[in-house]
């Protein structure tokens, strides 16, 4: 039988019943019982004893039957899991958004131990959330919903190395509450992909202030200066503009393309040995291939993240074994188009990349 959160149940096997608060999976519920405490059970071990009338309600009128003095207290976590955030160093400039971040447990090893999962709330916001994670036919699963209150976090689940895979691509919806608004904010859609590679490389994890600078995987799921409101909304639909979901971006707290900024939004970078490197002369040809590979991926992600539009990558002629290696580690890109570079500034030695998804 399908239960909704608001059932009434009974337990099956045993004396006691409860409310259904959570739907966990298509097998199990969370179901609270009377002292309070919320209890995963089985859905073949409970009865249903009465319906809910309502979608259970997370924010809350005091008076609903008299509208003037109605009153909006302020929203409470659909359970205890929230906590408050740290603030972020004044070297580490962080916009106001909300973020996913996977954080290892363990911070001696990053690329081996368990994951910590959380959804961070870096706003004066109170937010209404949705995970869902992406199934392999398509479909999606529903994993988490709650109440996440302004400047927190929640820990969405702790998992192992080997269940990765089911973690790197999903959407999270979210819905902004405040009591006093200058304007209402549209309900953000971000959808989130990440590459199980990014796990196994100490360099993919960086310092983030917003969970005491342990080191972590994080993912811009929306920026708040970034969200349309109702009215810039139904603006952009008159003249015919369609406002795309949003595309959780990897967060950086060092914009390190910058350095490589020719125009806005673009750059060019050198990947010729001699360029990343003072002293070469002792590397072996791998090497230097991995060094040039290494920079290549971190500029390209940067690139990504900070709204890049295009990047020149220059490298070189030699046997062609770095083009071909860029070549091939665009595979794990999508949207990002690639061609030959300007043949009169760069001859056969340069590679341009056009980031579709920032433009």
């Amino acid at each position: 039988m399908q239960y909704k959160p608001g059932d009434k149940v009974r337990f099956l096997n045993e004396k006691g019943g409860g409310t259904v608060m959570k739907i966990i999976n298509d097998f199990m519920v969370s179901v609270a019982i009377e002292d309070g405490f919320e209890i995963p059970t089985l859905t073949s071990n409970l009865v249903l004893v009465e319906q809910g009338n309502a979608p259970m309600k997370v924010f809350t009128h005091e008076n609903p039957g008299n509208v003037e003095k109605q009153t909006m207290p302020a929203p409470v976590s659909t359970d205890d899991r929230s906590t408050s955030i740290s603030k972020p160093s004044a070297r580490q400039a962080i916009a106001a958004g909300v973020y996913l971040a996977y954080v290892p447990t363990d911070q001696q090893w990053l690329v081996t131990g368990n994951i910590d999962i959380y959804l961070v709330n870096f706003t004066e916001n109170d937010t209404l959330y949705s995970l869902f994670l992406k199934k392999e036919d398509g479909g999606f699963s529903g994993i988490d919903y709650g109440v996440l209150p302004k400047e927190s976090k929640v820990l969405i689940e702790t998992i192992v190395h080997e269940d990765l895979n089911e973690w790197t691509s999903g959407t999270v919806q979210i819905l902004f509450h405040k009591d006093e608004n200058e304007k209402l904010l549209m309900p953000v859609s971000a959808d989130f992909r990440i590459k199980g590679s990014k796990f196994y490389r100490e360099d993919s994890f960086h310092e983030f202030g917003l969970l005491q600078n342990r080191k972590a995987i994080i993912f811009t799921l929306c920026e708040l200066n970034r969200i349309h409101s109702t009215v810039e909304y139904v603006l952009a639909q008159k003249e015919g503009e369609t406002p795309v979901p949003e595309k959780a971006k990897q967060f950086r707290p060092e914009a390190i393309i910058d350095h490589y900024q020719t125009t806005p939004r673009e750059a060019e970078v050198d990947l010729h040995i001699s360029a990343l490197r003072d002293r070469y002369d002792q590397l072996s040809p791998h090497e230097i291939l991995t060094i040039q590979l290494g920079t290549f991926e971190r500029m390209l992600e940067s690139a990504l993240a900070c709204n890049y539009t295009k990047v020149i990558f220059i490298h070189g002629i030699g046997n062609g074994s770095l083009k071909q290696a860029i070549i091939e580690r665009m595979r794990d890109y999508g949207d990002i188009e690639f061609r030959n570079a300007s043949f009169t500034r760069f001859g056969n030695g340069a590679i341009e990349l056009i980031l579709h998804q920032n433009i």
